[in-house]
């Protein structure tokens, strides 16, 4: 017998499932008026919520799906729709879009019609944002703006997308600051310093991200699973598979710095993340930031982020010898040109850079030689 379709502008059957202790997925497919079906998901701490989570995103995009944008629709609700559309993307996209729209858009436009948002209105506004919040944040907003109106050009509310129109930001191209490597070890020794760090269970994190260079978003979410430690010669060595990434060229397989095995074996890692909350549940990335910037302040550090790290680890990987591809494959680039231009920095000395990540000078080479389906015991 052949399975019904599913009507336009509906959902079919809601599966539920306990992903981890005290997590629950909701999961359904959606049809939108296009034809085309796409999964839903929303995740809650019982069934019940995450069902429930789920049907209210589920009616929200049958609500956005079924009202026409019209010329005098306002930036605002223009906004909430575009948001509405985008609500299936990884979790950090949809966190972007929407600080994007409701905090720095929509402060600013939110009571313009969508007729009145001609390119030298826009223009003005790109202009304001990069003026008050940099240029970083002016290229996001751009790019949320160019998707709003397209969706209104898209409904025949405007005859073009005026973004097109707008002149390119300048800078914002550097992104987060390497820690130089003379001053890496005072920074960790600071971390392991500070009560509430240790508190927090944050000090093994960082030394983590110190070592591997590893994304934070990969750092949370790795499970014991994911790491094998080995005893080599007596020495303490390990193997770690990160899955959750943000590409699929980050999904990899690396040996760690001999001082981060040390690290991992002494956590005696069993079951669930590796970097658990002090109540054992897996670390939420902005919550993780917060606690890292309200240290970065008690200790008088200069803007260092997480991914300060990992610019710190490319540098030193390059001055210590690798390969651009190397290093690509050790950080989970697909292109080695992105980890050339953006992330190894010429300013951080080399004499120092297989010390400040606990590699003697010799292992380097090896350590991502293993990398991608080679005999990692080798």
């Amino acid at each position: 017998m052949v399975r019904p379709r599913t009507p336009l502008s509906s959902y079919g059957r809601i599966n539920s499932v306990e992903v981890e202790p005290g997590k629950w997925r909701a999961r359904a497919r959606y049809r939108f008026e296009s034809g085309r079906l796409r999964q839903v998901e929303r995740f809650a701490s019982t069934r019940a919520k995450a069902e429930a989570a789920l049907r209210r995103a589920l009616t929200e995009i049958q609500e956005s799906t079924a009202v026409d944008v019209k010329r005098e629709t306002r930036m605002r609700d223009l906004g909430e729709r575009f948001l509405r559309e985008k609500s299936g993307r990884a979790p950090r996209t949809v966190e972007t879009y929407e600080r994007s729209v409701r905090k720095v858009i929509v402060p600013r436009v939110g009571d313009l019609a969508v007729s009145e948002a001609t390119p030298e209105r826009l223009q003005r506004l790109i202009e304001t944002i990069a003026a008050e919040n940099g240029p970083g944040e002016a290229k996001k907003a751009r790019a949320v703006l160019s998707g709003m109106m397209g969706l209104a050009a898209r409904s025949d509310a405007i005859k073009t997308n005026p973004v097109r129109e707008l002149a390119p930001i300048e800078g914002g191209g550097d992104g987060a600051v390497p820690i130089p490597l003379e001053a890496l070890p005072a920074v960790l020794d600071a971390v392991r310093r500070d009560e509430r760090m240790r508190a927090a269970d944050m000090v093994d994190l960082v030394e983590f991200l110190a070592g591997t260079g590893a994304r934070i978003s990969e750092a949370i979410g790795l499970d014991a699973a994911d790491v094998t430690i080995l005893d080599v010669g007596g020495d303490a060595a390990a193997i770690v598979r990160i899955r959750k990434s943000k590409t699929n060229a980050g999904e990899r397989t690396i040996r760690v710095p001999a001082q981060t095995a040390a690290m991992l074996k002494r956590r005696g890692l069993r079951e669930g993340p590796v970097f658990p909350t002090p109540l054992g549940k897996r670390r939420d990335r902005r919550n993780t930031s917060a606690e890292w910037q309200a240290f970065r302040e008690r200790a008088g550090l200069p803007g260092y982020t997480f991914h300060s790290f990992r610019k710190t680890v490319a540098t030193a990987l390059d001055q210590a010898g690798l390969s651009p591809r190397d290093i690509a494959e050790y950080l989970g680039h697909a292109d080695p040109a992105l980890t050339m231009s953006v992330y190894m920095s010429k300013a951080v000395g080399g004499s120092k850079a297989a010390s400040a990540l606990d590699v003697p000078g010799h292992e380097v080479g090896p350590l991502v030689g293993i990398v991608n389906g080679e005999d990692l015991r080798a």
